[in-house]
C-alpha cells in the first residue's frame, strides 16, 4: 500500500533564517545539540549537506525506536523553492515494515516574519502491516520546527540586545 502523512507547523521565525538551519547538516546537528533526549547525534557517513548526502543519525535511548539509529540520503535541496527531501533508507520508521519512506519538508514564507513547516512522509508498506500507520507521529515534525524556531528566535534576542 502506498500512502502520505502531512503535518504543517507556523512558526514566527522569517522563512530565510528558518531555511538556513533546516536545510541540511544543520538540522540535525542543532537538534541533537538542544534536544540530545530527542534527537541522536549525527554522524555524515558521505557527503557535505547536498543531494547524495548520507547521515547516520543515532536515536537515543528509551525512545520508541529503541537502541537503534536512522539513515537519511539527502534526495533534493532546493534553495530558491525551500524544498528538502531526504529518504530514509535504514532504521527509524522502517522498523515498523515501512518498505519505502521518503520525507519532504516544505518552508513556506506567509509573511515577513512567519513561517509555513510543512513536512510531508511519502510511503509504502505492506497491507498486512498498515496497523503500524498510527504509530507514526507527525506530531514530531511540528516539535522539530519549533525547536528551531525557538532556538533562532532566541539567537536572535541575544544578537539585538548585545547591539
Amino acid at each position: 500500500m502506498k500512502s502520505q502523512l502531512s503535518q504543517e507547523a507556523t512558526v514566527k521565525v522569517p522563512a530565510k533564517e528558518f531555511w538556513e538551519v533546516y536545510r541540511g547538516l544543520e538540522r540535525p546537528r542543532l537538534l541533537h545539540e538542544l534536544k540530545p533526549d530527542y534527537v541522536g547525534k549525527p554522524e555524515v557517513i558521505e557527503g557535505d549537506g547536498g543531494v547524495g548526502t548520507r547521515v547516520k543519525i543515532g536515536t537515543p535511548t528509551g525512545t520508541f525506536w529503541g537502541d537503534s539509529h536512522t539513515i537519511e540520503l539527502y534526495k533534493r535541496v532546493d534553495d530558491e523553492k525551500r524544498i528538502f527531501e531526504l529518504e530514509i533508507v535504514e532504521g527509524g520508521i522502517k522498523l515498523l515494515g515501512f518498505d519505502q519512506c521518503s520525507l519532504r519538508l516544505e518552508i513556506i514564507e506567509k509573511d515577513v516574519e512567519t513561517t509555513v513547516v510543512r513536512s510531508t512522509l511519502d510511503f509504502e508498506i505492506d497491507d498486512k502491516l498498515v496497523h503500524n500507520i498510527p504509530l507514526v507521529k507527525m506530531e514530531y515534525f511540528q516539535t522539530v520546527a519549533e525547536i528551531i524556531a525557538e532556538h533562532l528566535n532566541k539567537k536572535r534576542a541575544e544578537t539585538n540586545a548585545a547591539a
